[in-house]
């Protein structure tokens, strides 16, 4: 813990600003070539030092643009005039874009808002003058990992935080507790701010990065530990830069023994992204976010680029490759996402730029993930698939109750290629091309590799009996669960071995129906009827 006290602008409604700020004591200079109009977006035309706009006068001001690279500016000053303190305002929804050079002699406010959107500012020329102020709206009462937008930040800002530093050679992280400990450029900090104090202080919503804004190219230092109990080159790196940074051009980052992916944590999971596919919508990394890259061998080296700075308002999504479909899991009030799919430069094995290892989220949230060999994944992408593939997966829950998995995008998967859910716990497999939500009741400590997803190349090999799925029945300790797909209601009914009723109840279309049998342990026979078809299975009671 850390302890210490679209503008659309024609040239009247230039003109008419003009004499606003005349009149209310502010001033916009403009000198060289100006601001020229250019199908309603303010741009400079000059690309010499000579061309630049200055904002100035006796009073605050605001700059605001919100769309995306539609308001861009040459050379740039800020410097008011007067006995006062004034500030330049980027309001939380505007995206600003300097070609040429920044020069701050007075204060520049990048505002945040409490819905975590933050203003974005590019700069892709010198930056000058230590008069930047950018607001950041954290999280409380859950993990983050953050990074500082400029530099000679000190640990101080996060007053109040739990703030720590992650050490790759022994896996380990390192509380920060100085105030004045530096905040490295390009390196990510997990933080933990309170909402309520239980013998600990109450953490902030807000804080502000005072300095000098972060541009041009960074080169954080990266190591690479392998063995039991090592880092096995996972590092803990962030975006420097007061805008979101783009992945998708990973080209450009000049990665040395990294793999393809990245990992950004956004409180509750990890997404992924590496340049193609993945959770992480479009590879974008948001404004002070931090996140995880892997070495994968020696020396390892990455570059974090000026040219690859985006404006965004991230959301989150998979992927849309072709060949490439997504399970979703849901439960508890929580989600996760694997990515599975063809890649014909990958092979069926673990490829570091095609597959992407599973980082484990909140405890409450439920954990789905693939298996290669006994590698867990949140992304795997086979070679091809010309015979049946069976893939185990991997799900862990921390509440027990309903859950539901659904999958998504298998309308641009091969469609020669049928998809099946194998459920071990109930007995059954469910077409997820037909069938592609699947519900069912699991609970904490349940067996980790229940469901297996089948790849089938030819579905007349496929048993239908095997593979009907409209009425599942399992059992789990002293519960028998009854999925009932049929559009009509139907009926269960429990016997014991010697074919006594010891249960009876009517069950709803459609539904997850759980019974709780008190009768003690043993094996049960459980029949379902419906107006079509009867069910009948025997389960046993732990």
């Amino acid at each position: 813990m850390l302890y210490k006290n679209k503008t659309i602008i024609d040239t009247w409604t230039l003109i008419f600003l003009y004499m606003l700020l005349f009149l209310i004591g502010m001033a916009m200079t403009v000198f060289s070539q100006g601001l020229n109009n250019n199908g309603g977006f303010i741009t400079d035309a000059g690309t010499t030092s000579h061309s630049y706009i200055e904002f100035s006068g006796s009073g605050d001001m605001t700059l605001s643009g919100t769309t995306a690279d539609q308001t861009a500016l040459g050379n740039v000053n800020v410097d008011f005039t007067g006995t006062g303190t004034y500030k330049l305002t980027i309001p939380h929804d505007s995206y600003i874009t300097i070609e040429g050079g920044l020069t701050l002699s007075d204060s520049l406010l990048l505002e945040a808002d409490n819905s975590y959107d933050m203003s974005s500012l590019i700069t892709n020329g010198t930056v000058s003058g230590a008069y930047a102020i950018v607001e950041q709206h954290i999280y409380q009462d859950q993990w983050q990992i953050v990074s500082s937008p400029v530099s000679a930040a000190q640990a101080g800002v996060y007053f109040n935080c739990y703030l720590f530093d992650w050490n790759e050679a022994d896996s380990s992280f390192s509380s920060v507790t100085s105030t004045t400990q530096a905040l490295n450029v390009g390196e990510g900090y997990h933080l933990w701010s309170f909402s309520s104090g239980s013998g600990t202080p109450v953490g902030p919503t807000d804080v502000a990065f005072t300095g000098l804004l972060n541009t041009g190219n960074y080169s954080p230092a990266l190591t690479y530990t392998s063995g039991l109990g090592k880092g096995d080159g996972f590092n803990e790196i962030g975006n420097p830069y007061p805008s979101a940074i783009d992945w998708n051009g990973a080209t450009a980052w000049n990665r040395t023994n990294i793999d393809a992916t990245i990992y950004v944590y956004d409180g509750t999971q990890y997404k992924t992204w590496n340049g193609t596919s993945g959770t992480l919508a479009n590879g974008e990394i948001t404004p002070t976010k931090g996140f995880w890259v892997k070495a994968n061998a020696a020396s390892p080296s990455i570059t974090i680029p000026n040219s690859e700075r985006v404006h965004s308002s991230n959301t989150y999504k998979s992927g849309d490759e072709l060949n490439i479909f997504s399970i979703n899991v849901f439960g508890n009030s929580y989600s996760d996402e694997i990515i599975l799919g063809i890649n014909t430069a990958a092979t069926n094995g673990f490829d570091s730029e095609y597959d992407a290892y599973k980082l484990f989220g909140i405890e409450a949230a439920p954990q789905l993930y693939s298996l290669i060999g006994n590698t867990k994944c949140a992304v795997n992408l086979l070679h091809e698939i010309n015979e049946d593939i069976v893939v185990p997966l991997g799900f862990r829950v921390g509440a027990a109750m309903e859950y539901i998995f659904e999958a998504e995008g298998l309308d641009v998967f091969n469609p020669s290629i049928w998809v099946y859910l194998e459920d071990k716990s109930a007995g059954n497999m469910t077409n997820l091309r037909e069938c592609p939500v699947y519900t069912f009741y699991a609970a904490e400590g349940l067996d980790e590799e229940r469901f297996v997803l089948h790849f089938k190349t030819n579905v007349n090999d496929i048993d239908q009996n095997v593979f009907a799925s409209d009425i599942d029945i399992y059992s789990y300790d002293d519960m028998v669960f009854v999925n009932y797909q049929m559009e009509v209601p139907g009926k269960v009914v429990i016997y014991d071995v010697l074919g006594k009723e010891v249960l009876s109840e009517n069950l709803n279309a459609n539904k997850l129906t759980k019974l709780t049998l008190i009768n003690g342990r043993g094996y049960y026979i459980v029949k379902v009827i419906s107006e079509t078809k009867i069910e009948t299975k025997k389960v046993l009671i732990k």
